[in-house]
């Protein structure tokens, strides 16, 4: 095994086979940022290359001093951050009442559980989910974004953003607060949907 500072360097340097180890020990861990932050497993794959390439060229700037599966956790939640308000710009130019395709998906299971009435309900729930978010003022969305699904402590976020722990854990609260008005608007809908479905035989 070779050391962080060590893998680093040999990387900086061309070595393809102390890339190759570094891509293949991350290459998860990356994928699974990129997909929280695009909810599709496509473009999470797509991302999750272009992450990998601006890891390579960033390399100069890792401190081997510090942990490199730390600074690879934080280059890639930035990269895939900054992606996320590209797209969020792009979606400005589509119409108000247009969401994701059906792919999107911020529950882990939208299956249903086999009952294609409830999967349809969760589906719907997620889109609505994801939609609700992209909608939020930019500073809010990121901050619901990195806490609720990327998992990040305040002081995480604190020290990423550039700003007081006061107005991270605000901008968290601002935002599930307007998420819940929004779900609650349409909470009545996902109930008659349930209420509806038709049952299957004991």
């Amino acid at each position: 095994m070779l050391a962080d500072s060590e893998l680093a360097r040999r990387c900086e340097n061309g070595d393809q086979a102390a890339w190759e180890h570094l891509v293949n020990q991350y290459q998860k861990r990356i994928w699974h940022v990129a997909f929280q932050f695009t909810g599709r497993a496509d473009e999470a794959e797509e991302l999750t290359q272009e992450i990998f390439v601006h890891l390579l060229k960033a390399l100069k700037s890792f401190d081997s001093s510090g942990s490199l599966p730390a600074w690879i956790q934080r280059v890639a939640r930035n990269f895939a951050i900054d992606h996320y308000r590209r797209r969020r710009r792009e979606r400005s130019l589509v119409s108000e009442g247009e969401t994701y395709d059906d792919a999107v998906r911020l529950t882990p299971d939208a299956s249903g559980g086999g009952d294609p009435h409830r999967a349809l309900a969760e589906k719907d729930r997620a889109q609505f989910l994801r939609a609700s978010i992209d909608k939020l003022p930019p500073e809010l969305a990121q901050a619901v974004l990195l806490r609720d699904l990327q998992d990040m402590t305040y002081e995480e976020m604190a020290d990423m953003l550039k700003v007081p722990l006061g107005t991270v854990k605000s901008r968290i609260n601002r935002g599930r607060v307007e998420l819940a008005r929004r779900l609650q608007k349409k909470q009545t809908e996902w109930s008659t949907i349930s209420r509806e479905a038709p049952r299957g035989d004991s």
